[in-house]
């Protein structure tokens, strides 16, 4: 008896356990469809504890749970960074309030005039001294909050990053374990890696994620039709990723791309409508076909916006570009002192077969060559200058004399 007892126990904790967990998934996707990223954190890791304890770590029954809770963090980590900029510009209007505070304070008291004004010329110094000194103590003590706020959060924000990668890995292992032919887990997989090259993004890793993001490209176009939706954000994606990259050829070949397969998008549900056609979705009671025309029209002119943007970008670098490459032809001839001398040091020193040859000066050259190469010259005409064997005794017998002074000191 009581070993079944025992059992008894065992099964009714277990299955505490379980309604634990779904409990806090589904709690976690509550606050993770509102936006309240730090609740849905706090819930949806809670869940994958008590999965892990059920099932074991990594086990199939996580995956769901660990994609969440890795979609919670990418967002949370992005949060945290727009709080952060907030917070600064914050500090610094508060702390310029201030200081405009205490000089509209120091010219109250700096206009007193006549016996007033000499009356108060003992006390107001010492006023003006003590507002001078919070006004000076108040700017440093800002910008050291500030400093030590941004250092914290942007630590912080790269932690919560590095754990969301680590658990979207997880979960990508457990959908590719179950992916196979089944066309459900293969579209949670291409989540997976959309997800995972949206962290990159944040991260800076912008290789990373565009080939993540492309292998999410590829599993939907072999899951999803032509005209899909999700097709259109993945190819924007890749866009916004070949544009941090500083590649905006690419990125606006996949801008275009999201334009046309969302105007295949618009056709398809004018012949829809036109035909009377009109299904309204399972998980949406108010969708509409003439809704989702209207939204995707007011997405167009954002992509073609982006389009411009990135024909701009290019402009701009190209313009850099030449503009450094006409400072770099016209730099040697702003120091014509130094390129004769490396002119002259390079005729000297090169081969007569190639003497006749255009020998531009490097850096080099230009810094070391021309000093050593004018004193060897220099030696060579004193040793043709002298007329006589006395005249030429005395030189020699002067420059030893001056040999130990030149010496640089050890």
């Amino acid at each position: 008896m009581d070993e079944i007892k025992t059992n008894v126990d065992v099964a009714n904790e277990e299955l505490s356990i379980k309604q634990r967990a779904f409990s806090n998934l589904a709690q976690g996707k509550r606050h993770l469809y509102v936006r309240d990223y730090s609740e849905a954190t706090a819930s949806l890791a809670e869940a994958c504890k008590l999965f892990d304890e059920i099932y074991g770590p990594a086990a199939n029954e996580c995956g769901e749970a660990y994609f969440n809770y890795g979609k919670a963090l990418l967002e949370l980590g992005r949060s945290e960074s727009g709080v952060l900029g907030d917070a600064i510009d914050g500090d610094e209007s508060d702390s310029s309030e201030e200081a405009d505070e205490n000089e509209s304070d120091s010219d109250k008291t700096g206009e007193i005039t006549g016996d007033q004004g000499e009356k108060g010329s003992e006390d107001v110094p010492e006023e003006a001294e003590v507002k001078t000194k919070e006004k000076d103590d108040l700017p440093d003590d800002a910008e050291v909050k500030i400093k030590e706020g941004e250092h914290a959060e942007e630590n912080d924000e790269d932690d919560t990053l590095r754990l969301a990668w680590e658990i979207l890995e997880l979960a990508k292992i457990i959908f590719q374990r179950q992916a196979n032919d089944d066309k459900q887990f293969n579209l949670k997989l291409a989540d997976v890696f959309l997800k995972l090259g949206e962290v990159s993004l944040e991260s800076e890793n912008y290789e990373q994620s565009i080939e993540d993001i492309k292998a999410c490209l590829n599993i939907q176009q072999q899951n999803l039709s032509e005209d899909d939706r999700c097709i259109a954000e993945t190819f924007y994606q890749l866009g916004i990723a070949y544009s941090l990259k500083g590649d905006f050829d690419e990125a606006i070949v996949h801008f275009k791309e999201a334009i046309k397969v969302l105007e295949n998008r618009i056709n398809k549900l004018k012949y829809k409508s036109k035909n009377g056609l009109d299904e309204p979705k399972e998980n949406d009671p108010f969708y509409s076909i003439e809704g989702e025309i209207k939204e995707l029209n007011e997405l167009l002119p954002e992509i073609n916006e982006k389009i411009s943007d990135m024909q701009d970008f290019k402009k701009e670098t190209m313009k850099s570009l030449l503009a450094e490459m006409v400072k770099a032809k016209e730099s040697p001839k702003e120091e014509p002192s130094s390129s004769s001398s490396a002119q002259e040091s390079s005729d000297f020193d090169v081969k007569p077969s190639i003497s006749n040859t255009s020998v531009k000066p490097t850096t080099s050259d230009t810094d070391v060559k021309p000093a050593t190469n004018i004193s060897h010259l220099v030696r060579k005409k004193r040793k043709l200058e002298p007329e006589s064997e006395s005249e030429k005794s005395t030189k020699l017998s002067c420059v030893e004399t001056l040999k130990p002074e030149s010496k640089p000191p050890e």
